[in-house]
């Protein structure tokens, strides 16, 4: 049995001020169900960051995990720390 997925890679946007590009990858699930991840590229090295929010997400398994800078960080942390990143 072929078990296969698709992983779409979206560039979001770069930012001018510090070089780092966010990215957007959207993988399909063997569910069904779409999960998004968003990333940020610092030097080719890509860590799971999103300040404006969670940054794996999947409504439909009920995802929202929070990562800043790639480190998982509960949601309360989170808030705290996203306001100074």
């Amino acid at each position: 049995m072929i078990i296969g997925f698709v992983l779409v890679s979206l560039h979001i946007k770069k930012n001018i001020m510090t070089g780092y590009e966010i990215r957007e990858f959207i993988r399909e699930e063997n569910d069904g169900s779409t999960t998004r991840t968003y990333a940020m590229e610092c030097n080719g090295v890509l860590k799971t960051h999103n300040n404006k929010g969670p940054a794996v997400v999947n409504p439909e398994q009920e995802v929202e995990d929070y990562y800043l800078y790639g480190v998982s960080l509960s949601k309360d942390v989170w808030e705290k720390k996203r306001k100074l990143s």
